[in-house]
């Protein structure tokens, strides 16, 4: 269980401190740790890269139960400090999500919470060891706009880049995206509420939300993911940004160690969905990084498999910038580094759905308002409008800071 060996001790020591290891595997994570501690880590890179992956809780969770570590007295004050800042931000997050759980629950309304504290409270048995920016929870299509509806009455608005949507608009939007932002008016808290997952059909997620599990979140009746479905949905989730941030895969090695995953059944989805290699690259990953043992899957489950699904992830968590603060031409680089990852990863598409998307762009709708009897013009003028945006956006990068700043005054 170590990191690539041309990294630093700070990096195999946040790779080896991003999960907390059950008893099983205690004694190898502790070995990792007492290993990247004698190389001398730069503290400071350390308390960076635990900001930069998300794993402040159980990063000082992890080093707090090896005896005998030293810690400089600095760093471990501004570690215990981050550990207490991502436990109220949970415990805040839980009450939100316990609220909306409510609302939807009031209405009528089936709720299958993502990540967040849910996953904390499955994984580690507490709600403030994982640390979370926003809530998930995906609700039936069928249900969506009955969902907005309660939401709005509550309180929650819709995140700012979105806009009112004519029905055929809103058929558009629905068929090509995952999920719509809220905005909690009052404390400013994050809500996506989803109807699909990434890559997935409308057949898919019927039979996933067919599989679901009816249990109880305190005293909330909720859905939970199959283990065979919840095994390819943190792959997938993963995968679909190259797994630059290390919690994430703490939280696979985390459920794959407790026997939580039904790797079996999930290779099985993901072969009739076209991703089977979403999973080796988590798998990949959890061998390469922490040393864990691969399930036992079929030997053509393995056709699949190609060194560069490790290769990227890894030179991904490597980068001491996370890809939203890219600018210019490093910002181009990572759009091509992750369409080029998620091309290895994406279902095979069919010629028409593979025109139909490239004819997509909410941006569309927002730019050019056609009625929905017209609505076919889109797919005509989609070069137009997306050479528009293109000179617009362009022109914006490019202007003076003085003009720009003159002209929004």
């Amino acid at each position: 269980m170590s990191g690539p060996e041309n990294a630093s001790a700070a990096f195999r020591l946040m790779i080896a401190t991003s999960w907390l290891a059950p008893d099983a595997w205690q004694e190898n994570q502790e070995k990792a740790i007492r290993t990247a501690i004698e190389a001398r880590p730069d503290w400071t890179e350390y308390l960076r890269l635990i900001d930069r992956h998300g794993t402040p809780g159980v990063s000082w969770a992890s080093l707090c139960r090896i005896a005998g570590i030293e810690i400089p007295g600095p760093a471990a004050q501004q570690l215990r400090e981050r550990s207490d800042t991502c436990r109220r931000q949970a415990v805040h997050l839980a009450l939100i999500l316990a609220g909306v759980l409510q609302r939807l629950q009031d209405a009528g309304i089936l709720a299958m919470p993502l990540k967040g504290p849910t996953l904390s409270l499955d994984l580690y048995g507490d709600v403030g060891l994982r640390f979370s920016r926003d809530l998930d929870v995906e609700v039936p299509k069928g249900d969506l706009e009955k969902a907005q509806a309660c939401l709005q009455s509550g309180g929650w608005k819709l995140e700012s880049t979105f806009f009112p949507m004519s029905p055929r608009q809103w058929e558009s939007f629905l068929g090509h995206e995952q999920h719509v932002n809220f905005v909690d008016a009052r404390t400013g808290s994050l809500l996506e509420v989803h109807w699909r997952m990434q890559w997935e059909t409308t057949a898919a997620t019927e039979a996933r939300w067919a599989r679901s599990i009816p249990v109880h979140w305190q005293r909330y009746k909720i859905r939970a993911m199959h283990p065979g479905d919840n095994a390819l949905y943190l792959c997938r989730h993963g995968g679909q940004h190259v797994w630059f941030r290390a919690k994430w895969l703490g939280d696979l090695a985390r459920a794959h160690s407790l026997g939580l995953l039904d790797w079996e059944a999930s290779f099985e989805t993901a072969r009739n969905l076209g991703q089977g290699r979403v999973l080796l690259a988590g798998l990949g990953l959890l061998r390469e990084l922490y040393g864990l043992p691969l399930p036992d899957l079929p030997e053509s489950a393995w056709r699949g498999w190609a060194p560069v699904l490790v290769e990227m992830p890894v030179r991904a968590l490597m980068d001491p910038a996370e890809p939203a603060s890219r600018v210019g031409p490093a910002k181009l680089r990572n759009r091509m580094r992750l369409s080029r990852y998620e091309r290895l990863l994406r279902p095979l598409k069919s010629h028409w759905s593979s025109f139909s998307d490239l004819l997509y762009s909410r941006e569309d709708y927002r730019t050019l308002t056609l009625p929905d009897r017209f609505f076919w013009g889109y797919a005509l003028i989609r070069p137009f409008l997306w050479l528009w945006r293109w000179i617009k956006r362009a022109f914006d990068f490019f202007a003076p800071k003085t003009w720009k700043s003159s002209r929004i005054q």
